[in-house]
């Protein structure tokens, strides 16, 4: 088993070293917030749902551990409400954004950051594990926070437009074509597995790029004491808490499973709060913060637990 040291020199700083190149280039002028708007357009619309299609497509279904996974998430919604509640009764924001805090504090950046390291360490049998994963945060975590936020924003809303919402996001979209296409057994064309491979080998490396782009142009001297907190449930309770409920278990069929699933626990804070933000007109500044101050704290987080 290799040493949290060797982890941190590979995979971990090389997958994060992309990160720091798109912050690089930034400080010296050459990308700017325009240029991270673009890049992450292609990741959302293009690049996030062909790489989740094409895990989904190639995992292997029956072999899902679903008590790990049902264990996980239960992991997911305690940090989730432990979040919201410190930002609303402890830090004062109002409900929408302390929501998202609670989403940031729970929601990981698995397919951008995670998974490129599960596969170095792990090979491909860490797909399956963070394929499933991604499919319980999208389908319940996101849609879920959609609607909360649908329901609670001013001016009319109704059911039908909240659907209309979930049906069109292009994650969902892939996910269910990517669901019917394995239950099925349909066999695609080998063109169109050259093209999912050739696209979802850009997305991750663009994600980070983008993201370094975002954290440069959002850098502030000020330390944010809710966005630190935060950070402590994600990298710090939140993989605690998932062992000690894995470790709970009477029986584990997979210890890969949990081995993966750990690894995603204690990553940085994904960027799907920060999207949902913008689109719904909620603060940033303290969501985009914590997903700084994550990002470089996984690379520690990340190597002791691999």
């Amino acid at each position: 088993m290799p040493s949290a040291l060797q982890v941190f020199f590979n995979p971990v700083l090389p997958i994060f070293a992309i990160l720091g190149v798109g912050m690089l280039f930034t400080r010296r002028g050459i990308f700017d917030t325009n240029a991270a708007s673009s890049l992450n357009r292609f990741v959302f619309y293009i690049g996030a749902p062909t790489l989740t299609f094409s895990l989904l497509t190639n995992a292997s279904l029956a072999e899902f551990e679903w008590q790990v996974l049902l264990l996980y998430f239960g992991s997911e919604m305690l940090i989730y409400a432990a979040g919201t509640a410190l930002a609303r009764y402890v830090f004062h924001r109002e409900w929408r954004e302390a929501m998202l805090l609670g989403m940031t504090a729970c929601f990981v950046n698995h397919v951008f950051f995670v998974l490129p390291m599960a596969r170095v360490l792990y090979g491909d049998a860490a797909s399956a594990p963070i394929a499933a994963i991604i499919v319980v945060d999208t389908v319940l975590i996101f849609a879920l926070t959609i609607v909360a936020l649908e329901l609670s924003a001013p001016g009319a809303h109704s059911g039908g437009k909240v659907l209309a919402l979930l049906i069109k996001h292009p994650l969902l979209l892939a996910i269910a074509a990517g669901l019917l296409v394995n239950l099925l057994g349909i066999q695609l064309h080998d063109g169109i597995n050259t093209f999912t491979h050739f696209v979802s080998a850009a997305a991750s490396p663009i994600a980070l790029f983008a993201l370094g782009i975002i954290l440069t142009a959002t850098a502030s001297r000020h330390v944010d004491k809710t966005a630190l907190s935060i950070v402590g449930l994600k990298v710090i309770a939140h993989p605690l808490l998932a062992w000690l409920l894995f470790s709970s278990a009477a029986t584990l069929a997979n210890p890969a499973w949990t081995s993966t699933a750990l690894l995603v626990s204690a990553g940085p804070c994904g960027l799907m709060p920060f999207v949902l933000a913008v689109q719904y007109k909620v603060n940033v500044a303290t969501i985009a913060r914590a997903v700084g101050y994550s990002t470089v704290i996984s690379l520690v987080t990340l190597a002791v637990m691999a």
